[in-house]
């Protein structure tokens, strides 16, 4: 039986290739012989599953193929399958996902049946999705994203919910159709947004665990939100330059850590402090770069994984207990610390667009925006912000009328301490061309000079400290 497997996994594979280049001298377009293959190839897994069932020669085969493509892909040696237009390795990332999931069966054999819809997903999905783009090239087939097409995108969910419902029925899975839905919605929001061929890698793991988590998890409903727009919120984040790749590294740790603790409810404070607060940054961003432009100061930068950890560690780590100790005190403390970093950012955003500002704690007019500076149009932005993250936690019924207003109080006195610590102890700067008191070490392209504050204590400081005494607040509050 083994030997058998060997040899009918090897000979199919070998046909396959076949065939792409019988097509390929035909001078079938590449486009097309690559996706035939790419489809055909897919049922590997039915022949190593009927022999195999998973296990450790199923992986050797993964591996065999992986150690073939990646030769071929260096050599150039099957050029019907190769990408001329990004020049990337998408065949050999498929067969690499293929050799992890495999190798995770060895360990965990009940993923055999998942990583059948993983497998299926990417071929079929994807394949399909390619060949209809090719041939529906019209002007009605709109790019959405990148090269992906309206019309591929849909092909492409279509054929992943035809294929999870028809593994579903022939393995009775016990997959509810939600479930089904789901994994057709995030196989397809994982092969839209991925580039240079590392569909072949997110779509295989993502629908793989995706599945497994819905068979093996009773309360699997709790944490769909998440799982289905995290892909849409670090794409959007990367298109649009919101943050840098350490950004997007930290943004994905505090997503996974307050998304385990607190399910589809935490994801939605998350992601509306991240879509409020972006909003906000646009704002005040389209409105300083009027001045730079005459000034010369040049253009914000996006946000790095220490300003991304200044507004969430708190409350990742408020959530984490949570989940650690099931003490609903921490529940309230991750909704204040949200609440006082949507404060902050949308006092400092729309309050840039004041004439005037007011340092209350050393008794002076300042510039608007800069730390320590109060104006009136900032303060009420700052009472809204705490009260949106507020109320969303209402809606979800994780807090009740009273803790709702501990929270906006919380958060509109953490602002408050933000401004104190951004007056009394930041660093602040002076830049030497145009004489301006800023925050940054670099301004008008140029190194500033130290001009008041404390060196160390950076916006950043001053935004975790003043989210961590928010929660300090509201733990107060709470307990009283």
């Amino acid at each position: 039986m083994i030997f058998k497997g060997y040899l009918f996994s090897i000979v199919y594979a070998v046909l396959v290739l076949a065939l792409g280049l019988a097509l390929y001298k035909l001078r079938c377009p590449k486009k097309v012989t690559r996706k035939i293959v790419h489809i055909l190839i897919g049922f590997e897994w039915v022949i190593l599953y009927r022999f195999f069932g998973g296990g450790i020669h199923f992986l050797f085969v993964c591996l065999l193929f992986l150690g073939i493509l990646l030769i071929s892909y260096r050599k150039r040696l099957l050029p019907m399958i190769e990408s001329d237009s990004d020049n990337s390795p998408g065949t050999v990332y498929y067969a690499l996902a293929m050799s992890i999931m495999a190798l995770i069966t060895v360990f965990v054999p009940d993923m055999i049946l998942p990583f059948g819809i993983g497998v299926f997903c990417t071929s079929l999905g994807d394949g399909f999705a390619g060949l209809l783009g090719q041939l529906m090239n019209t002007p009605s087939n709109v790019k959405i994203y990148g090269n992906k097409t309206i019309y591929g995108t849909l092909c492409n969910a279509i054929v992943c919910f035809i294929v999870a419902g028809v593994m579903n029925a022939k393995f009775d899975m016990g997959m509810a159709d939600w479930h089904i839905i789901a994994i057709a919605l995030f196989a397809t929001l994982l092969e839209l947004f991925a580039t240079k061929g590392l569909d072949n890698i997110t779509v295989t793991l993502g629908a793989s665990f995706l599945s497994y988590f819905f068979i093996h998890f009773d309360r699997a409903e709790n944490y769909i939100i998440p799982i289905i727009l995290t892909p849409i919120m670090i794409a959007f984040a990367s298109k649009k330059q919101a943050l840098t790749s350490g950004g997007i590294i930290a943004a994905i740790i505090v997503d996974i850590i307050i998304s385990i603790s607190l399910g589809n409810f935490g994801f939605v404070i998350l992601l509306s402090f991240f879509t409020l607060g972006l909003i906000t940054d646009k704002i005040k961003k389209r409105h300083k770069n009027k001045g730079r432009k005459a000034k010369n100061c040049g253009k914000s930068n996006p946000r790095d994984h220490r300003q991304v950890l200044a507004n969430s560690l708190a409350a990742a780590v408020c959530s984490l207990l949570f989940l650690l100790t099931s003490n609903r005190v921490f529940v309230v403390l991750f909704v204040a610390a949200f609440a006082e970093a949507l404060a902050d950012t949308t006092s400092s955003g729309i309050g840039s667009l004041s004439d005037k500002a007011y340092d209350p704690f050393r008794m002076r007019p300042c510039r608007a925006g800069l730390s320590g500076g109060m104006s009136l149009i900032g303060t009420m932005s700052s009472i809204v912000g705490a009260a949106a993250i507020s109320l969303i936690a209402y809606a979800f019924g994780m807090l009740s009328i009273i803790e709702s207003v501990i929270v906006i109080l919380a958060g509109f006195l953490g602002g408050i301490f933000d401004s104190l610590l951004g007056s009394l102890i930041q660093v602040k700067y002076r830049c030497t061309v145009c004489d301006e008191i800023t925050e940054k070490a670099m301004h008008c392209n140029t190194s500033t000079v130290k001009h008041s504050g404390i060196r160390f204590v950076d916006n950043n400081f001053v935004n975790f400290m003043s989210t961590v005494f928010a929660s300090i607040l509201a733990s107060v509050l709470f307990i009283i």
